[in-house]
């Protein structure tokens, strides 16, 4: 087993506090993605679960052991940091068993087991290579390997992806989801600003804001059912566009009883052209259209601060100046409270909350 258990951790530099009384639980062999925006805490707190902080309050264990005051090499973690961290004079093989080797571990079982770990990773053609012979997608997968061969109790993740281009990206994206297929056992944290990241990934998100937990859950609770007003426009891209009721349509909105203003929420992939004689839900001017082939994304004036936003399928013949009109399926609008910024429900919503 290798439980992770965060109980009330702070965590200050000086008078300055970044951490602010976490609490989290994450199981054996779950794959859990911290996310949230500059300085908000994801990467301190995985530091201080490796061990490379100092935990100022509050307790973290691993496997049922508080680890608070152990070195991270007693911790049965390993890291996976975004510049990779190889020795250029060492070849593949020599880098990934690098850990082994200083363990003590006999040299036929350490080829043994490296040779396992760059099967994995496909890695095994590049294994007499140097790290200036490879690719920064093959980079990572080396410094992933030499994670690997440790069979550590849990895999911490720095953004891992930061450094690579689009495409590899991708392809080293599809790799970790291999990964984590392949040793379904092991606890995985990873730590990254990419949602599509965090929405291919994770088995549960944990949004931090502000250096406190803002909600945790699966991808599509998060996406279906944000807690909040700060879930709700930093989980999906475009961000969800967030209006003033008083904004749609009258009689286009079943808005909940409550006793103060309320914010009408509703994501871009959810608006489309409001067909003839249909009630629509917005109507504004068009500022901006993207053509991006599979999506056209309109940009709306309504009278808001911002323009709405619509994401449509496919080719759509918009023009800008153009007068559009919008509309949604009422379950699919979200509400909050303009004062609290909670999520608050319209009478027969029926949608899971996370």
């Amino acid at each position: 087993m290798s439980d992770v258990t965060i109980r009330q951790v702070t965590k200050s530099y000086g008078s300055v506090q970044v951490l602010h009384g976490v609490d989290l639980d994450i199981r054996s062999g779950e794959f859990v993605v911290f996310v949230g925006p500059s300085g908000c805490g994801k990467s301190t707190l995985l530091r201080m679960i490796a061990g490379l902080e100092e935990i100022s309050g509050g307790t973290i264990a691993i496997d049922g052991t508080v680890v608070n005051n152990l070195a991270p090499a007693k911790r049965g973690i390993a890291m996976v940091f975004q510049n990779y961290a190889l020795y250029p004079h060492m070849t593949v093989a020599q880098n990934m068993g690098f850990g082994l080797r200083l363990a003590g571990v006999p040299v036929a079982e350490r080829d043994r087991q490296v040779r396992e770990a760059a099967a994995m990773l496909q890695l095994t053609d590049y294994l007499d290579r140097r790290p200036s012979q490879l690719s920064g997608g093959q980079r990572q997968r080396v410094a992933i390997g030499r994670a690997i061969v440790r069979k550590p109790k849990v895999f911490l993740f720095d953004e891992p992806l930061s450094n690579l281009d689009a495409a590899l990206r991708v392809a080293t994206r599809i790799e970790i989801a291999r990964l984590k297929e392949q040793l379904p056992d092991t606890t995985m944290i990873y730590v990254t600003h990419d949602q599509v990241e965090a929405m291919t990934l994770a088995d549960r998100i944990v949004v931090l804001n502000g250096g406190r937990i803002e909600q945790v859950g699966t991808p599509l609770e998060l996406y279906e059912t944000p807690a909040n007003l700060f879930v709700a426009r930093f989980i999906g891209s475009p961000a969800m566009n967030i209006v003033d009721l008083g904004r749609a349509s009258a009689g286009a909105v079943a808005a909940p009883a409550a006793s103060g203003a309320v914010r009408l929420g509703v994501r871009p992939e959810d608006l489309r052209l409001a067909g003839p004689g249909e009630a629509a839900l917005f109507e504004g001017r068009v500022a901006l259209v993207e053509q991006l082939g599979e999506v056209t994304i309109v940009y709306a004036n309504i009278g808001a601060q911002e323009p709405l936003i619509a994401k449509l399928d496919g080719i759509r013949r918009v023009a800008r100046d153009e007068t559009v009109r919008l509309a949604a399926d009422p379950a699919r609008l979200h509400y909050f409270d303009a004062a609290t910024g909670q999520a608050v429900r319209a009478a027969g919503d029926r949608r899971k909350t996370a």
